[in-house]
């Protein structure tokens, strides 16, 4: 039996950006392992991408497009599932706000931004905000002017390494594999979390924060150092210094101490970190923006680095993220007119429900908004109502349940793409190594049919001009054939991100935070958090349907970890069924104590769906970040009863 190799790359919704080496046999076998040649990826993946050949294969995979017929589906051709789509958008043209459409980044790449040209053209309604990093992205920009950091390999010459609450061994195993050089290398780790979780397994020590409160604890250090006095360097490259601390003046230090609480010995040793001599490498996690002054955690963070003499630096930096697209120029947008109106991601089934004009056509792709986004019920509900829902997809999600039309898209090793990362500047080539199961399609193939159907077609490039477009950027200087015979190269960039702390503003300078808001009053009925952090073993809701417990965890009821201190195990009767119960309902749960856990947390891991029960969007309402339009998530209140 003779075995092919093919290099080819990872495109889901993960920073890693992961290139990998596809191995297929005669009999159809195929295994996925890491490309030993990518400076990043470094001959290793995570055990979710090695075990995709499975989700490529599974029985429940959608393999043909479905049409609703009462409550259920039936397949139909591709012709007839775009002639439907056809002559909906024909019949709404002259009022393109009646379309809309909704895209998320499951299937990243530059041919995947397809829809969106597609859309674009149409004048359709679109989304704004994010479920995600929008309030940090938008912070960091705010702050150094550009969403820019460090190469991730930098962190190896850090002497410390300050971790705000990143989970490396959830989030990206091959940064994790860094820390962990770093450390045998000498470097010193703090992790800073309001749950711990895996955090330990790479940290020298990690200090308990109160949920949301990362501000106040940066304040502190912040007025610490200037108390200290910051270097001539730093305070020239400094943008409203004066009124900074001025602002900080107005704060009391054991206050601030006591908002976040953290106790002074352990302040200490943060301090300690970022006066030491010696570069310290800042890590910020994709959860301390999840709250409603998310924006404003991660700007007191920044301006900790900053006022240290840290930003700039070699072994220095901070590092939030980039953007995955930001090696591409954006071909799917040039030349498109704004949107007429946009739907606020974070309160999207709440949107919907409201739009006048109500939205007469929906199309979903690369996201399961029902179970991503919070007041599930509500958006599926809001689903249910519009005109015609088309979504794209591969299995029936809890919002493919809700669709009229489904369509099968091609996955990973189906179709060809080029992708980057939110990490590293790898471009990476994704290689086709097989066609797609059944009937399935790449997403750009039928949606360039279905703007050739048009009665006024809107016409896409063809994939290899798209390609060349996206390559024509500064920091690409290759070309699509150099990728094809590769499979990756790296982009042009810094190593050291805003060298000599020059940064991207105008004026060169980096800028502080203007205000520094209370986090809002709990009370007593609803005393924790409820913290729905990342799952090993998922991408958000893109999971094996029919396996959706991972491994070791067992079937039944979805766990969630407290404290054995928190205060919601006064009173409750662990023999009894346990309900996890916020203002917008209940569910039951399966109850776990991790000490490790803040008294006022509770946490969850996302991923499941709402149809088995293991969704806990249902229970979050729909509130928006200070910045970008994120989603805070991390600010519902919660509670345990029985």
């Amino acid at each position: 039996m003779s075995t092919t190799e093919t290099v080819s790359a990872c495109m889901l919704d993960c920073p890693d950006g992961c290139s990998f080496i596809v191995a297929t046999d005669d009999e159809g076998g195929m295994r996925i392992r890491g490309n030993p040649e990518h400076p990043f990826t470094q001959g290793f993946i995570c055990a979710k991408t090695a075990r995709f050949p499975e989700r490529l294969a599974h029985p429940a995979r959608i393999t043909t497009p479905l049409l609703r017929r009462g409550e259920g589906f039936v397949p139909v051709s591709w012709r007839r599932a775009l002639e439907l789509v056809a002559g909906r958008i024909d019949a709404l043209r002259a009022t393109p706000e009646r379309m809309a459409h909704v895209k998320g980044g499951a299937l990243r790449g530059v041919l995947a931004q397809a829809s969106r040209h597609l859309f674009g053209v149409l004048g359709a309604t679109n989304t704004s905000g994010s479920p995600c990093d929008e309030a940090g992205s938008a912070a960091t920009v705010l702050d150094f002017g550009a969403l820019d950091q460090n190469a991730p390999e930098d962190v190896l010459r850090a002497a410390r390494i300050v971790n705000w609450g990143r989970d490396l061994t959830r989030c990206s195993v091959h940064q994790l594999a860094l820390v962990k050089q770093a450390r045998r290398q000498g470097a010193r780790v703090l992790s800073i979390s309001p749950d711990g979780g895996g955090c330990a397994e790479f940290s020298d020590r990690v200090l308990a924060v109160r949920p949301g409160c990362d501000r106040f604890l940066a304040a502190a250090a912040c007025k610490a150092l200037l108390e200290r006095g910051v270097a001539p360097g730093v305070r020239a490259a400094a943008h409203g210094l004066e009124a900074f601390q001025a602002l900080l003046a107005a704060h009391d230090t054991a206050a601030l101490l006591d908002a976040c609480g953290v106790a002074p010995t352990d302040f200490a040793e943060l301090l300690a970190c970022y006066i030491a001599d010696g570069p310290t490498a800042t890590l910020i996690g994709w959860g301390v923006q999840r709250y409603l002054h998310g924006g404003e955690n991660v700007r007191f963070i920044d301006a900790l680095a900053a006022l240290s003499g840290n930003v700039g630096r070699a072994g220095g930096g901070v590092s939030y993220g980039i953007s995955s697209g930001r090696n591409f120029v954006k071909w799917a947008t040039r030349g498109v007119a704004p949107a007429p109106r946009s739907l606020p991601m974070h309160a999207l089934g709440r949107a919907l429900l409201e739009a006048d004009p109500p939205v007469e056509l929906l199309w979903i792709d690369g996201m399961n908004p029902v179970a991503q986004l919070p007041e599930s019920r509500t958006l599926a509900r809001a689903l249910r109502r519009c005109g015609f829902v088309v979504v794209v997809e591969a299995f029936m999600t809890d919002t493919a349940e809700q669709a009229d039309l489904i369509l099968p898209c091609a996955l990973l090793t189906e179709r060809e793409d080029l992708a980057g990362s939110c990490v590293h500047s790898v471009v990476n080539y994704a290689a086709k190594v097989r066609e797609p199961v059944g009937e399935a399609r790449a997403d750009f193939d039928f949606v360039s049919e279905l703007g050739r159907m048009l009665r006024e077609p809107v016409p896409l490039p063809a994939a290899e001009e798209c390609f060349r477009m996206a390559l024509s950027g500064p920091s690409t200087p290759f070309s699509m054939d150099e990728l094809r015979a590769r499979g990756f190269m790296r982009a042009r960039w810094p190593e050291v991100a805003f060298e000599g702390m020059r940064f991207a503003h105008p004026d060169g300078k980096f800028r502080l935070p203007g205000a520094l808001h209370p986090e809002p009053e709990a009370g007593p009925e609803w005393p924790c958090a409820l913290l729905t952090l990342a799952h090993r073993d998922r991408i958000n809701s893109q999971i094996d349907p029919q396996a959706l417990d991972a491994p070791g965890e067992g079937p039944g009821l979805p766990p969630v970890a407290v404290s054995p201190g928190n205060p919601c195990l006064e009173g409750l009767d662990p023999e009894r069924p346990v309900f996890l119960a916020t203002p917008a309902g209940r569910m039951p749960v399966r109850l776990r104590l991790d000490s490790g856990v803040h008294p006022e947390a509770i946490v969850a891991r996302r991923g499941g769906w709402m149809r088995d029960g293991r969704c806990f969007n249902p229970l979050i309402a729909a509130q928006e970040c200070d910045l970008g339009g994120c989603t805070a998530f991390y600010s519902q209140r919660a509670r345990l009863e029985n």
